[in-house]
């Protein structure tokens, strides 16, 4: 393993060669070493917001004002464009919360996520990040808000030190109880969309590292025009455990596909990090 110095080196030479603004932010879950790059710095972003929701669904659950056994339903009004299969489906499906925040992590759904805002209360999600001391983090509005018309900088905003904090509270079992983060895990382990800081990994054609006891990733990541690409990930294996967060927005050079700059680039530095922590 390289020691810190180096990482932060080698993460700055791979962002140095991105068209616009990066930041991120890395913790060492053995040694509590920490690595910023412009980590205080507000960033949309995009789907990523979706791990703080998730995290105060969980905490509205240990505090009794929801069961995640409780059945929820799918109203036009959680309607959003976007990622997700209830876009869909007709108004009326029933599932339980925790399905909910299911679909809202492993695909991304966007009316899912709408549904878990509703259930908690937008206002109590922006509180329970303040409680956690996230005071960079705060959900603007629901999906699909028509106010903030194409700036994504009007729907949700964090920073780097923010997202990796929260990743690192949830990995420690610090952010709900230990019984609630290890559910949160095994859903952001489940990932099947926008999985953008592990995109480079070793992954098997089953999706799954070498011994996926041990090697694994916990990860959420999200996208928007002018470039924004985020990516959220607790990273596991045998030699090691890091929490890591990167946000990028601007670079606009070349496509605008799951292979656009600002996704490569965030593969990069989830690459580069797993090489040198795992």
């Amino acid at each position: 393993m390289v020691g810190s110095r180096e990482l932060k080196g080698e993460l700055s030479r791979i962002g140095s060669g991105y068209s616009g603004t990066w930041t991120a932010a890395v913790t060492d879950l053995k040694s509590g070493v920490h690595i910023a790059i412009d980590e205080d710095a507000i960033m949309p972003t995009a789907s990523l917001i979706k791990v703080p929701v998730l995290v105060a669904l969980y905490r509205a659950a240990r505090d009794g004002k929801l069961a995640l056994a409780d059945r929820t339903t799918y109203e036009q009004a959680h309607y959003c464009r976007g990622s997700g299969v209830l876009q869909h489906m007709t108004p009326g499906v029933e599932m339980s919360v925790r399905d909910a925040a299911m679909l809202m992590i492993v695909i991304s759904d966007n009316a899912a996520t709408n549904m878990c805002i509703d259930l908690v209360g937008l206002d109590e999600i922006n509180n329970t990040m303040g409680e956690l001391g996230l005071h960079r983090t705060h959900l603007l509005q629901r999906l699909g808000d028509s106010k903030a018309g194409l700036d994504a900088r009007k729907m949700s905003v964090s920073s780097a030190g923010d997202m990796c904090a929260l990743l690192t509270l949830i990995a420690r079992h610090e952010a709900v109880s230990a019984e609630a983060s290890d559910d949160m895990l095994w859903i952001m382990r489940r990932l099947n969309s926008r999985a953008e800081l592990s995109r480079e990994l070793p992954w098997t054609e089953m999706n799954m590292l070498p011994n996926p006891r041990e090697n694994w990733v916990a990860e959420k990541g999200g996208s928007f025009i002018n470039g924004i690409r985020t990516g959220g990930a607790i990273f596991h294996s045998e030699k090691g455990h890091f929490a890591m967060a990167v946000f990028c927005e601007g670079g606009t050079s070349g496509r605008a596909d799951h292979d656009a700059e600002g996704n490569r680039i965030v593969g990069a530095l989830g690459k580069a990090a797993w090489d040198a922590l795992c």
